[in-house]
């Protein structure tokens, strides 16, 4: 599996040492589409609609328990090919009320590994 490599502080399409549009590619490419499954919002890809986390609709709009945010990331995660199973630990909101926290990830070949956000 091979994605365009983002990076992480901009996440925009980046460059390799040559100059070339930057590739992940494995295990790599796997966790950078989890947390842009975890980044995109219901309805935003247009290939799939049913693709994606409900920021306006459930999240953004109303007031959830943060456990429910942490179960629709996990779900989101699951649909990355290659992800076994997938769980969300979250942090307390900040100040500027942004969450942060990280997605464990097992992956197929039973190995595991996460990412933070």
């Amino acid at each position: 599996m091979k994605t365009l490599q983002l990076d992480a502080d901009a996440w925009d399409i980046t460059l390799d040492a040559a100059g070339n549009i930057a590739v992940a590619s494995d295990k790599k490419a796997i966790l950078q589409d989890v947390c842009s499954a975890a980044r995109t919002w219901l309805g935003e890809a247009l290939y799939d609609t049913g693709q994606g986390v409900p920021y306006d609709t459930d999240i953004l709009q109303s007031n959830i328990d943060i456990s429910f945010y942490a179960s629709e990331v996990e779900d989101a995660a699951l649909a990355v090919p290659g992800v076994a199973a997938a769980t969300c630990h979250l942090a307390n909101p900040t100040k500027e009320r942004q969450l942060q926290g990280a997605i464990v990830i097992t992956f197929t070949d039973g190995s595991t590994d996460y990412v933070q956000f």
